[in-house]
């Protein structure tokens, strides 16, 4: 799954399963309920209804889990929370009304209820935690206030067990919302560091532009339908100016030259230092009559102005055809046979790459 962070990556395969299990409790209480039939109404339709419900919910992710998962999860929340408020109070409103013992009545979901919650607070965005303790007390106080008022039904194995499923569960809850804070705090932290480093890992740590493995990554972000046209440039006797000025001066030229490069192209572009002194722009869908025209304001910018230490520095220019970039490989050597011409004949120039031209004019 690229271009996801680490939540993410998480949240798609714990919201399968999460559906899964759902959708398997549900398809199994419909069996039971109608295999024993009770008789409650609600019996009847309401598991049946939810896998219906949680299956549709999983095909919807299935189909592009990248874009829905956030969605995903804010309805599966919304179902299971806002669906359990209504049979809870179906059930203690009856008993309040003397229409059934609770205890013997009332369905063995409460752990169903608890753990639902207890992920669905997990996993639902923070700014929603205040719906959730809504729901969680509108599910649980009915219960513990109809036990606490009938002592009779209190006084029982099952009494005392949803006594303590809904009573200290209602702590948890409470304990849950700081945690689920600091996983979330912890989490952001952890993706804004992985993206610092790989961001780091990514760029030339002279230049400040995009290294070989950066150039790489960003050229697989791209639509696989784009055509892309390579640039590369390389500075005319570089070798001559570190050996006059030094080597930290020669970093200088490198900074400043970078730098002019940006000024460039605005456009969608990768621009990469390719090695030593030699750098690469590639150009995302340009037009064949920008590939004729962009050579000489890159020779113009890059050379107007003298450097700072040096002076004038020039650099020699080669550019390829226009291809998919499936076949960037094919591109840069097009472009680095072009520099070749280029620097083999003259250099402080650009060339255009043609299978013809290059043939036909041998350099010395």
């Amino acid at each position: 799954m690229p271009n996801l962070n680490d939540h993410t990556r998480i949240l798609i395969p714990a919201t399968y399963r999460l559906l899964v299990v759902t959708i398997l409790s549900s398809a199994i209480y419909a069996v039971l309920f109608n295999v024993y039939s009770t008789p409650f109404i609600i019996h009847a339709f309401q598991p049946a209804f939810f896998t219906l419900l949680h299956l549709m919910l999983f095909i919807y992710l299935y189909r592009n889990p990248q874009k829905r998962i956030h969605r995903v999860i804010n309805t599966y929340g919304a179902i299971i929370l806002l669906t359990s408020v209504p049979n809870t109070l179906y059930f203690t409103i009856g008993a309040w009304q003397n229409k059934w013992q609770f205890v013997e009545i009332f369905p063995p979901i409460s752990g169903m209820i608890i753990l639902s919650t207890t992920l669905i607070m997990l996993m639902l965005p923070e700014k929603l935690n205040r719906l959730v303790v809504i729901t969680w007390s509108l599910n649980s106080l009915p219960v513990l206030l109809f036990l606490l008022t009938h002592p009779d039904e209190l006084q029982t194995p099952r009494g005392y067990d949803l006594l303590f499923l809904f009573g200290p569960a209602s702590l948890l809850i409470l304990l849950i919302i700081p945690y689920q804070r600091s996983i979330n705090h912890h989490m952001n932290s952890i993706n804004f560091d992985l993206k610092h480093s790989q961001q780091l890992a990514d760029r030339d740590f002279l230049t400040d532009v995009l290294n070989r493995r950066g150039l790489e990554n960003w050229l697989n972000k791209l639509d696989s339908g784009s055509k892309i046209c390579v640039l590369l440039i390389d500075i005319d006797h570089f070798k001559n100016i570190n050996d006059t000025f030094g080597h930290t001066i020669g970093d200088h030229v490198l900074v400043e030259f970078a730098s002019r490069l940006r000024t460039i192209y605005f456009n969608d572009h990768g621009l990469a230092r390719w090695g030593g002194e030699e750098f690469i722009m590639v150009i995302v869908n340009p037009s064949e009559d920008l590939v004729s025209t962009l050579g000489p304001i890159f020779k113009h910018t890059l050379n107007q102005l003298p450097y700072r230490q040096v002076g004038k520095v020039t650099a020699s220019i080669g550019i390829s055809t226009i291809q998919p970039k499936a076949h960037f490989l094919d591109l840069v050597e097009e472009a680095d046979k072009a520099v070749y011409y280029a620097k083999s004949n003259g250099r402080n120039q650009v060339v255009i790459y043609s299978s013809a031209l290059i043939e036909t004019k041998t350099p010395d």
